[in-house]
């Protein structure tokens, strides 16, 4: 399913949530990189559909992690936070409509930010909610932060990719010393960062906030929510709102995230290195993710091929520019915490 859905299956969609009967083809939403979204208009009002990837949900215990974000996201909303939160049916955040897996949400009617976008203003609302969403009330057990992959496993991907002649090949080759050090980095900083955990959203970026009415922020795509350290999501929010993904990170929108969290009661920021080797931890994931995408391993099929490809060329500059950039970062850091000192 892509530009067009059969029109008797939105018709059964409808029923089965009951939102009234569709007004219309639904129409795609860009943005997202797993998933595919629309906007799909009925009788009942507006709603965002999306469409779950096969390949995701054929993953062994990733129902169970779906069903553990939504309870993380009902808490938060339970917090006060501004969430959209996936409609039910008999309780389920996820069903099946002729053997396809969706979730449904109320539309939000407003603006989701382009990185080059995002100011101070918006760094701050939101590192004030993300101090919130660490310390919501939520007890359940935490997991491990990642899970690490092995040399022969890299290797087997990049040979592969040279092998086929995939656009990423010879850079991920050329650069595949690079690769193996910032495993390990990440490797030594989760051991360091699994000792600190809150459960949170976990993919706090611009796409995934709509602005309604100027700066009222409502926090969307809970699917990722989970364990995760705090400073390392907070140093990642602040490169994301920072305009990391345009090409240059701003300094005062990075250090404005980092001053709303603490002026919301938020910890001392330990292990700085180590969140930063964190976030690239996050990254290394994505990357292996879209390399096998790009191979077409288990059930990608060809669109989803492309997307991989241009999703590994992207990644692979982005982790060689965070690698370039964290003595700068850590110095803007170090330059904050002296200026804080000395108002005192």
């Amino acid at each position: 399913m892509h530009q067009d859905i059969d029109m008797q299956w939105i018709t059964s969609l409808c029923i089965h949530y009951n939102i009234g009967e569709p007004q219309g083809q639904p129409s795609p939403v860009t943005g997202g990189l797993l998933h595919r979204m629309w906007k799909l208009s009925t009788t009942d009002g507006q709603f965002a559909l999306k469409i779950l990837n096969p390949e995701i949900m054929s993953r062994a215990g990733v129902l169970s992690n779906y069903l553990l974000s939504e309870r993380i996201a009902v808490a938060a909303a339970s917090s006060g936070i501004p969430v959209v939160l996936a409609k039910t049916v008999n309780n389920d955040i996820l069903t099946q409509v002729s053997g396809v897996n969706v979730m449904l949400f109320d539309w939000i009617e407003g603006a989701v930010l382009a990185p080059a976008d995002c100011r101070a203003e918006h760094a701050s609302r939101i590192g004030t909610l993300l101090h919130q969403i660490h310390h919501m009330k939520f007890e359940e057990q935490h997991s491990a932060l990642w899970t690490s992959f092995e040399q022969e496993h890299l290797r087997g991907l990049t040979e592969e990719g040279l092998k086929t002649g995939m656009p990423w090949a010879q850079q991920v080759d050329t650069g595949f010393n690079d690769l193996l050090e910032w495993n390990e980095h990440y490797k030594r900083a989760s051991i360091i960062l699994n000792q600190n955990q809150c459960f949170s959203h976990r993919d706090l970026n611009p796409k995934n906030v709509v602005w309604k009415a100027g700066l009222h922020p409502y926090i969307i795509d809970w699917e990722a929510a989970g364990s995760t350290n705090p400073i390392m999501e907070l140093l990642d929010a602040a490169l994301s709102w920072g305009g990391i993904d345009s090409g240059k990170v701003n300094k005062e929108t990075f250090i404005t995230m980092i001053n709303s969290y603490q002026k919301a009661g938020g910890t001392a920021l330990i292990h700085v290195k180590e969140a930063f080797y964190g976030r690239m931890g996050s990254m290394l994931e994505w990357l292996e993710y879209n390399m096998r995408r790009s191979l077409r391993k288990d059930i990608f099929g060809e669109s989803e091929q492309q997307l991989g490809n241009e999703q590994v060329l992207l990644t692979f500059s982005s982790l060689k520019e965070m690698s370039d950039n964290i003595e700068v970062w850590m110095e803007w850091i170090e330059e904050r915490e002296k200026n804080e000192t000395n108002n005192y």
